[in-house]
């Protein structure tokens, strides 16, 4: 498999699930299970790539506080080498706190230096020749948004491959003008059903496949219990999902992004890549967080 470079957020993770209902305003309610790990979009599928024994190099930011020392500690225990990760002194590690229930989920996030990093708080090293850059989180990252389409332009004529999952957008402005001249950069573009509504204001998954721009080379998105929906050299496929038992679909995405990755940098065909992407998926989600350990 071609070395993979990834470049986007880290984070502390906090899942609590298995809880019986919602909460409400001035009521408290019981979860079965909870975790404090290392998350963020770039930190798992960094993880589940090193867990499935990939070539993966980590470039990210966290706080100088205990939540980055928390991060740094289950991102080394993972497998993964930490020496690519910028401590930013003054200033705090981001944190998400998930509620996860088998059908729905619910986010609260503190940004910490995901809003305030750029390509200059970095490590070098993110751009060589024969290996893959995987970027993430793009309208999260507000600082490093500017300088993202740049980035896919000085990987490709480096001599890697790309792909993007662009995440949500919590502002819902969903605004890509700094990265639409650079889509030609791009060869697979991962985002969920409701990121690519949002990207084209598309009122529909089917109209958001008419109006995304075909210069991106492969576009495959995540449609939940519907499975995966493609779009490749001007074909369109549909991929059911696994049937699975769900218990956590917290860190489904990321997990499809591992196996999709790992298929297509392997040299296999784009929808046998699909259906690894599908089945690291399935995995996630008969779980709680990564299935990894």
């Amino acid at each position: 498999m071609k070395p993979v470079h990834i470049l986007g957020d880290i984070n502390l993770d906090v899942v609590m699930a298995s809880m019986q209902g919602f909460p409400s305003l001035g009521k408290e309610i019981l979860a079965r299970s909870a975790s404090v790990k290392a998350g963020g979009s770039a930190a798992n599928v960094a993880m589940m790539l090193a867990a499935k024994g990939g070539t993966v190099r980590l470039f990210g930011r966290v706080g100088q506080d205990h939540a980055g020392v928390l991060v740094s500690n289950d991102l080394s225990r993972s497998g993964l080498d930490t020496s690519d990760i910028t401590i930013a002194r003054g200033e705090q590690t981001g944190v998400t706190v998930s509620f996860a229930y088998p059908d729905e989920r619910m986010y609260v996030t503190f940004p910490g230096t995901l809003t305030s990093t750029t390509l200059a708080h970095l490590k070098g090293g993110y751009i060589k020749e024969g290996t893959h850059l995987h970027l993430t989180s793009f309208f999260l990252l507000s600082a490093l948004r500017p300088q993202m389409g740049e980035l896919l332009q000085r990987a490709k004529e480096g001599g890697m491959s790309t792909s993007v999952d662009p995440g949500g957008d919590p502002s819902g402005e969903w605004n890509t003008s700094s990265l639409k001249e650079y889509y030609r950069y791009i060869d697979w573009f991962l985002p969920n059903s409701d990121e690519i509504q949002g990207i084209t204001g598309a009122g529909s998954l089917q109209d958001a496949f008419l109006i995304f721009p075909d210069e991106v080379r492969c576009l495959a998105v995540k449609a939940g219990e519907k499975g995966v929906y493609t779009r490749s050299e001007g074909r369109t496929e549909h991929f059911p999902a696994i049937p699975v038992t769900v218990v956590d679909t917290t860190c489904a995405g990321d997990c499809f992004d591992a196996g999709f990755l790992t298929g297509v940098l392997d040299g296999k065909s784009f929808q046998d890549a699909v259906q690894l992407g599908l089945q690291y998926a399935a995995q996630a989600v008969a779980t709680v967080g990564l299935p990894i350990g």
